[in-house]
């Protein structure tokens, strides 16, 4: 927990001590006015949405020891010290990247398009075998949750693990010059925010700000499978290490001289790690979690870790709720929950998943949210992989719905296997008119669409 003066903080922050005592004590710091406690420190952040000024009387009340106000809020309190500064965001990451900068412990962050938060999971995991570590929790990876996170450093801890996640040009390096990490994974460049990034080549500039802010002293982790993150490896002056999941193709090197490889396929595998093999066993479903492993051991082995930490660290940790989390049903139903999110590239990951599994295939998916003009040809593409990828029936919601079904038609999916819903209550309706013991079902969205929902009321009715 963060425990400075006012004072530091005013100086941190470049703020204005506006009234107050500079010598009072913060033991914390919060955001929420609903959830602060006496002696934090409140940041009274504005957004389109939202202004935490108008809750200063609130804060006051439940005996915080301060607040940081933006310039235009002319508050003044004799007894309560109050820092005025140009913008409150801003100076949340500041105080934050002071606070990191007292607690100089090896950061690893983890980036990419899909993939980060099992990446970050999975490295954490490795690390804690042998030391006390801290990591993000939840969603808590953007300009308000990384800061959030870092306040929680404190002696005991021996490496951080952080996750960033971005949706516009200039905040990955925002995020970056906040935690200053030694240790930097980008898991994979793919189609996700496009409404704000753009393109795909937007992307890989905005989430490649993470490698372009770290000097010779840091180490960049390069996935050689995704040929957008490869081609940055000559411009980063970070130490480099490299990994590969994909055979080398015939006459090319590629994939076959990186630092982390895989040797076999499936859950039980074996990664050459440095040029010594190491047996691994996932409780995580779907190829591409074999790629997340194969960063998450690149980035450990960075820090130290052992063989030993490796095998025990990847064969303990557990998919989070809603990340291609297995739920096996009485009846013998098998349910893929990955309805935390989606973009084109994590929707076409869980699609292959569920194309390994036995018996019939039943894809049950919602839109793809912040695609921009790219939106209905990627949800057209994805009914399509689902008819090339042998899945037996499919069922849309959303808006694209349409889209989907409309992909997967065009590809040849008999009609009579695709089923449009205009709402989740209709499409669990439908789904238990064709679902039979046995059956194993992806239900896939992003965030917004709620498709949670659906998983739940599957697991009641069978």
């Amino acid at each position: 927990m963060i425990r400075l003066t006012v004072k530091d903080i005013a100086n941190a922050v470049n703020g204005n001590l506006m009234s107050g005592n500079e010598d009072v004590w913060i033991n914390g710091v919060s955001t929420d006015s609903r959830t602060i406690r006496k002696g934090e420190l409140f940041f009274a952040l504005k957004g389109p949405n939202f202004d935490g000024h108008r809750f200063i009387e609130d804060v006051l009340n439940k005996g915080v020891a301060g607040a940081v106000i933006n310039a235009e809020c002319g508050m003044r309190n004799a007894e309560f010290p109050v820092i005025q500064v140009e913008d409150t965001l801003a100076a949340l990451g500041d105080l934050a990247r002071y606070w990191r900068g007292l607690h100089p412990v090896p950061l690893i962050a983890v980036s990419g398009s899909c993939g980060k938060t099992t990446t970050k999971e999975m490295i954490a995991s490795i690390l804690n075998a042998s030391r006390t570590i801290i990591k993000t929790e939840g969603n808590l990876n953007n300009l308000i949750g990384l800061p959030l996170t870092l306040f929680g450093l404190n002696n005991i801890h021996k490496a951080a693990v952080v996750e960033l996640g971005i949706s516009e040009k200039g905040e990955m390096q925002r995020l970056a010059r906040i935690c200053k990490p030694d240790v930097a994974v980008l898991t994979n460049i793919g189609e996700a925010h496009m409404s704000t990034l753009g393109s795909i080549e937007g992307v890989a500039s905005a989430k490649g700000e993470l490698f372009q802010e770290m000097d010779t002293s840091g180490t960049a982790i390069i996935n050689m499978d995704d040929p957008r993150l490869a081609s940055m490896a000559g411009n980063i002056r970070a130490k480099k290490i490299t990994f590969s999941v994909k055979p080398a193709p015939a006459g090319s090197k590629q994939g076959s001289k990186a630092d982390v490889m895989l040797k076999g396929e499936g859950q039980e595998t074996t990664f050459i790690v440095m040029g010594e093999e190491i047996p691994v066993r996932l409780q995580y479903a779907g190829a591409h979690n074999l790629s997340n492993a194969a960063a998450a051991i690149a980035a450990a082995i960075q820090l130290g870790a052992t063989k030993e930490e490796i095998i025990e660290g990847l064969s303990s940790v557990k998919p989070l709720c809603g990340r291609m989390e297995i739920i096996s049903l009485a009846n013998g139903i098998t349910i893929i929950d990955d309805t935390y999110n989606a973009n084109p590239l994590s929707m076409e990951a869980s699609l292959k998943s569920l194309a390994a599994m036995k018996r019939r295939k039943i894809a049950v998916l919602a839109d793809m949210l912040e695609l921009g003009d790219i939106a209905q040809a990627a949800h057209k593409n994805i009914g399509r992989l689902a008819k090339e990828f042998g899945i037996e029936f499919l069922f849309a919601t959303g808006n694209f719905r349409k889209d989907v079904a409309k992909g997967a038609l065009d590809a040849g999916m008999p009609a009579d296997k695709i089923f449009e819903a205009a709402d989740k209550t209709g499409l669990v309706e439908a789904l238990h008119n064709i679902i039979r013991d046995g059956d194993s079902i992806l239900v896939k969205g992003s965030r917004g669409m709620k498709m949670e929902e659906v998983v739940k009321q599957l697991k009641i009715r069978n």
